[in-house]
């Protein structure tokens, strides 16, 4: 019994790693100038999306700043080619207003003392799509893995739901005949598919849901040389996942597996900064942020269908017969969960009025998941003293699945993604007046993505691309 509860334990801390992993990927989202930049602005600053990543770029303001940024994100999922999945979103990303006070006495270290009220959308959960192939193993598999030591007077009494010890699954399973006790040992189970039988699976995700970020940061600029800042910032979560999973197998036997997740949750974390400037053309800086501290609400259920062959004790004839097990609902918060923290580091080369190229290295790390590191370039061109170009780059690293895949006794939802790289390619041009400021950027994004529907079976390889549109309009005093 202690074994078993030992494990149970284990396959909740893993199912933990695997929703941190979905929950802490950010997206390049903020202010059109930062998108066309790829968001290597750690040294750069002077927009409001550059202080969400590094507050000291708050002490690079000079005046009465406000923005809002529209965004438009058009989807696409393939798999060998051939799209499996599209979604289109629209919203706004980014909001902001930056109060500047200069002293007076421009003889005193401290030039410009700043504050921001500040918006910011971090990731976007939206996507959906569908997928198929020809397995080798089946979900009954995995539920005999997972029962295998239990006896079966364990999945009877209607209070196993609560028995920590009995995963929902291993229920479900007994539940629709799925699985059956080996009569050479009962503390083993089989499950109703042949040995080497293959099955044709299908499965369907569909995502919503967000990550926001609502600051107050304060910046200060001393000697026009060395610029810092510090932010205090609370984060809204909300992640809401819908995964049906079809297999057939055998002549009109097959299994569904319908499961819903959703995390819902308040945090806080804060940020420091610094930007140096030792001479006129080179800009260096860096910033950290502290782990989130979540409070966190997970609601889940889900249920599973098995379509069997059995005699009928009258006519002694076969037939089809469908039977379905639903799990309770359940409901829990976790206090202790922390995202990830974040650590930047970059550099600005200033072409004297002509443009600048940044560079910008960053670390994301958290303990119950891999480190993800990710290298942005930036390039922007003066054209006139009203216009601006700019173009940039960005690789992320791979966030990999937990492995091996368990599941959590309360869970029923066996999937499993390791988001092997992100890569962005972007461009935008701008327009500032004495009073306002028009940009634009356009944002490509290509991730290639292994998709689990459960622990035994192949990855589904799938490369979803994004198209997106950033527009910012501002307004600044002179």
């Amino acid at each position: 019994m202690l074994v078993v509860l030992s494990i149970v334990n284990c396959q909740l801390s893993i199912m933990l790693a695997q929703d941190l992993q979905i929950l802490s990927h950010t997206d390049l989202v903020g202010s059109a100038r930062y998108v066309g930049l790829a968001g290597a602005m750690t040294a750069v600053g002077g927009d409001p999306s550059a202080v969400k990543d590094n507050p000291a770029g708050l002490g690079v303001f000079r005046r009465l700043d406000i923005a809002l940024t529209l965004d438009m994100d058009f989807d696409r999922v393939y798999q060998d080619k051939q799209r499996v999945g599209l979604y289109n979103t629209f919203t706004s990303t980014q909001a902001s207003v930056v109060f500047s006070m200069m002293n007076p006495d421009r003889s005193s270290v401290l030039r410009y003392n700043n504050v921001m009220f500040s918006y910011h959308r971090l990731a976007s959960f939206n996507r959906q799509y569908t997928v198929g192939q020809t397995a080798n193993w089946s979900l009954a598999d995995v539920i005999c893995l997972m029962t295998n030591g239990l006896p079966e007077s364990a999945l009877q009494p209607s209070e196993r739901w609560s028995n920590q010890d009995v995963g929902w699954l291993s229920c479900q399973g007994y539940d629709t005949y799925l699985i059956s006790p080996t009569p050479e040992d009962t503390l083993m189970w089989q499950n109703v598919l042949e040995e080497g039988q293959t099955v044709k699976n299908n499965f369907s995700i569909k995502e919503t849901g967000y990550v926001n970020q609502f600051s107050l940061a304060w910046g200060g600029n001393f000697f026009d040389r060395l610029y810092v800042g510090v932010s205090m910032n609370v984060l809204s979560l909300y992640h809401n996942q819908s995964v049906q999973y079809f297999e057939e197998f055998g002549e009109g036997c097959g299994l569904d597996n319908n499961t819903y997740v959703a995390h819902s949750g308040l945090g806080f974390n804060a940020s420091v900064g610094v930007i140096y400037h030792p001479i006129q053309w080179l800009r260096v800086g860096a910033s950290f942020t502290t782990p989130s501290a979540m409070a966190l609400t997970t609601t889940t259920y889900g249920d599973l269908a098995s379509t069997l062959w059995y005699v009928n004790p009258e006519t002694g004839a076969s037939e089809l017969k469908g039977i379905t097990s639903s799990s309770p609902d359940n409901r829990y918060t976790d206090r202790s969960t922390t995202m990830p923290l974040r650590f930047s580091l970059g550099a600005a080369f200033q072409c004297m009025n002509y443009g600048l190229i940044s560079v910008q290295y960053d670390l994301s790390h958290n303990k119950h998941i891999n480190n993800v590191h990710a290298l942005r370039v930036g390039l922007e061109g003066v054209i006139s003293n009203h216009f601006f170009l700019n173009a940039g780059y960005a690789f992320e690293g791979t966030f990999k699945q937990s492995a091996p895949v368990e599941l959590a006794s309360i869970r029923t939802d066996a999937y499993t993604e390791s988001l092997n790289s992100t890569q962005y390619v972007t461009a935008g041009f701008g327009y500032r007046a004495s009073h306002f400021m028009v940009h634009a950027a356009y944002r490509f994004r290509m991730q290639r993505i292994d998709t689990y529907a459960h622990q035994l079976t192949d990855p589904y390889q799938l490369n979803a691309m994004t198209h997106g549109i950033v527009i910012t309009l501002g307004f600044h005093t002179k």
